[in-house]
């Protein structure tokens, strides 16, 4: 089973689920792998749809969406949108200390 849990996870702490036992482990070994992972078709994760909740948190938070094939085409873009993404924080950290006044 210690092969199961080298994974690549990035935790010291492990559970793994199978059927219907949860087996928890402790202290296993961090393992760096560079991997990607592509899915087509919807992710759950404790019966939530992820990539709804991604929307939904993009929208409170009012991030902008991007187009990264706009983005390779024109760099200008990733470029303008860097920009703003840093001026507002700006805004917002001096409008932070201005309320603590």
């Amino acid at each position: 089973m210690a092969n199961i849990l080298n994974t690549g996870k990035n935790t010291t702490d492990s559970s793994l689920v199978y059927g219907t036992t949860s087996i928890s482990y402790s202290n296993t070994p961090i393992t760096k792998v560079d991997s990607s992972l592509i899915v087509n078709g919807p992710i759950k994760m404790n019966g939530l749809d992820l990539e709804e909740r991604l929307s939904t948190i993009e929208k409170v938070l009012n991030i902008p969406t991007r187009d990264a094939t706009m983005e390779e085409k024109y760099p200008k873009l990733k470029a303008i949108y860097e920009q703003y993404v840093y001026e507002l924080e700006k805004y917002k950290t001096w409008q932070r200390i201005k309320d603590k006044e």
